[in-house]
């Protein structure tokens, strides 16, 4: 009866040792388990950094040329401002069109893309309504049809740059591919047209589509953000009638 008793006694023991066993190899586990994501996360975390470490030398290093290259050839804002407004600033009623910073932006039509430019948005949605200028001299290139800028125009600066015009209504009269541009000549009226074929209209509302296109250590051209530039035209302005 003792032995039986002291042999009952031993085999819960044992459990409990096994058990305590068990748990503690899970915990190990779940600890090295646990060290190895975090180092995971903080290498994950360290490439985000770096990458955005090369990104920002990248453009410490570029900037500076680039806006002093691209600042001294922009002349005029892109859409003339009404001659009744001249004595009047940005913020009050002589604005002509909305825009904010949409570089990169999703875009889906022809499938999945980035924005490479910047919408200004006129007040009045109608085409044909606001004339569109020059923002720099140059020649002009490629003025014709776009699936995605419908109607569309470039300018070429004499530093190769080459200034984006798209969506337009219509083209001003006499003009032709190769001719020389000067700053402030009135391009066309901006519009609606594209994301079709050849004459589609009205797929969205009437804007017109600035873009910016430099050679930077390749042969392929780069979109650069245009906004900014847009921005420090503001106060240089081309004044029209509107009807």
């Amino acid at each position: 009866s003792t032995v039986y008793f002291s042999y009952l006694k031993v085999i819960p023991d044992w459990r409990k040792r096994m058990k305590r066993r068990q748990n503690s190899s899970i915990t190990a586990k779940r600890k090295v388990f646990r060290i190895r994501l975090i180092a995971l996360l903080l290498l994950v975390v360290w490439n985000s950094l770096l990458a955005n470490r090369l990104r920002t030398v990248r453009q410490i290093t570029t900037k500076k040329v680039l806006d002093k290259q691209i600042l001294s050839e922009l002349q005029y804002f892109p859409l003339a401002f009404q001659n009744e407004h001249r004595e009047t600033t940005w913020k009050a009623e002589a604005v002509i069109c909305n825009y904010e910073d949409s570089w990169q932006s999703a875009r889906t039509f022809g499938g999945a893309r980035k924005h490479e430019g910047t919408d200004l948005m006129t007040i009045r949605n109608e085409r044909g309504i606001y004339p569109i200028v020059s923002m720099t001299d140059g020649t002009l290139e490629q003025m014709g049809w776009l699936k995605l800028g419908g109607w569309r125009i470039g300018i070429r600066s004499a530093s190769g740059t080459y200034y984006y015009y798209a969506h337009l209504e219509s083209y001003a009269p006499d003009l032709e591919d190769g001719m020389a541009v000067h700053a402030g000549q009135l391009l066309g009226f901006a519009g609606d047209s594209g994301y079709g074929t050849e004459g589609t209209t009205g797929q969205f509302a009437v804007h017109l589509h600035v873009g910016i296109y430099i050679h930077h250590n390749t042969d392929k051209e780069e979109a650069i953000n245009p906004y900014p530039y847009l921005k420090q035209l503001e106060q240089h302005r081309i004044y029209a009638d509107y009807p």
